[in-house]
């Protein structure tokens, strides 16, 4: 049975939403081997999805779709769509069945613009959306997006992971999306190591490669990687270090993003398949043993099973100082976990943006007060030049778990 209620929208800047778009409701144990997806949202001006719950489905990941070269500003969205839609089509997977974007535009006037074509696109069954302004790979590009949806097209109950090769360059065989079959999922934090850009990506996916040999995992197993690099228009030189890395294998899907570093020119996450394993928590965090631990953040975390909750990228409604926008986007974040029966025990990885000193010290200063020092997210910082989002220097993507019952 599935049911639409109408919003009552409250006058406080963060208060709740209840629309539930469901097959249940949150509080319900899911029925066994039941593909499910369950939505909630805020009443945020752009009306997108605060969070998405999937369940026991196989779930693609896309690589960073961009638009036709040549394509005019004003059509590049609908590139990128009607690519996305291919994908779609190809896995018997319908609109409604993304549950997360991951959104890289030029400004906020695009992301705006944007999100007004998704809930046409999406007939109001939005995805969890994140979002971050970046230069791109392709110089004219002013938007490009990677999805996560349902196959319906796979019966995929074990691994290994499946790419699904679209893309030859250079006689390398890149794939556009990867399978995630059923199991567990492993999401490594950002690593990076110093030297000159190639250098310094060779070296940082050797690291990589041995936390995942820690965790009994090869490049097999990877479903998909994205960067945090500088230059953006040095994107090649990632690509190819990648493409050597990988060798024979089929390239899984890559996202690129600019930030500002510093002294490291690139950091590399990435999110693994892992075959299932019994567990009595949800979330299990892990410091691999040549690594040092952090209160804030986990060097990798393991989801077990099938049940988990995309959280569109957060931001406060308001502008302010650097703690007044941590502080509220950290007390809705609360909001959507108590929501979605989880809770800040329960999270699995988070990205943050953030786009000067202020919000990103604030951050450091807050998150202890928020976050278990022994169950903090897998997670990446990002410094960027623009976060998307008008008169806003920080916005936290989250993935969560329920709380086990």
């Amino acid at each position: 049975m599935r049911w639409d209620v109408a919003p009552r929208v409250k006058p406080i800047g963060i208060s709740f939403l209840a629309i539930l778009l469901v097959t249940g409701s949150f509080g319900r144990a899911p029925a066994e081997d039941r593909i499910r997806i369950e939505r909630v949202a805020l009443p945020t001006n752009d009306g997108a999805t605060s969070a998405v719950r999937v369940i026991n489905a196989p779930l693609v990941h896309t690589t960073q779709l961009l638009p036709d070269v040549g394509t005019p500003a004003g059509s590049q969205s609908d590139d990128v769509l009607a690519e996305l839609d291919h994908l779609l089509t190809e896995h018997q997977s319908k609109r409604s069945d993304v549950v997360k974007l991951n959104l890289y535009v030029r400004d906020s006037l695009v992301r705006e613009a944007f999100l007004k074509k998704l809930s046409v696109w999406t007939k109001g069954k939005l995805p969890a959306v994140a979002c971050v302004a970046t230069r791109l790979p392709m110089p004219k590009a002013e938007i490009a997006l990677d999805a996560v949806f349902i196959s319906r097209r796979s019966k995929a109950t074990s691994g290994p992971p499946r790419n699904f090769v679209q893309e030859r360059k250079n006689g390398e065989r890149w794939a556009k999306a990867s399978l995630l079959p059923l199991g567990d999922v492993v999401y490594v934090s950002g690593q990076a190591q110093p030297g000159e850009l190639a250098v310094a990506t060779q070296a940082t996916l050797v690291e990589l490669q041995k936390t995942l040999k820690h965790l009994g995992l090869d490049k097999r197993h990877i479903i998909q990687v994205k960067c945090f690099l500088n230059p953006m228009d040095r994107a090649d030189v990632v690509n190819r270090q990648i493409a050597e890395f990988f060798g024979e294998n089929i390239i899984p899907p890559v996202s690129l993003v600019e930030w500002n570093s510093g002294s490291l020119p690139i950091e590399i996450e990435l999110i693994a398949w892992a075959p299932p394993e019994k567990s009595t928590n949800r979330v299990t965090y892990i410091t691999p043993p040549w690594m040092k631990s952090s209160p804030v953040f986990s060097r990798v975390a393991r989801l077990h099973g099938n049940d988990r909750i995309y959280i569109s990228g957060l931001y406060s409604t308001t502008a302010g100082d650097g703690e007044h926008e941590v502080q509220p986007t950290f007390e809705e974040l609360q909001s959507i976990l108590e929501k979605t029966q989880s809770d800040m025990r329960h999270l699995v990885k988070a990205t943050y943006y953030v786009s000067n000193d202020d919000a990103s010290s604030q951050l450091n200063r807050l998150r202890p007060k928020f976050y278990d020092p022994k169950r903090p997210p897998a997670a990446s910082k990002a410094v960027v030049n623009d976060v998307g989002i008008s008169n806003r220097h920080l916005t936290i993507d989250m993935i969560a778990v329920p709380i086990m019952r």
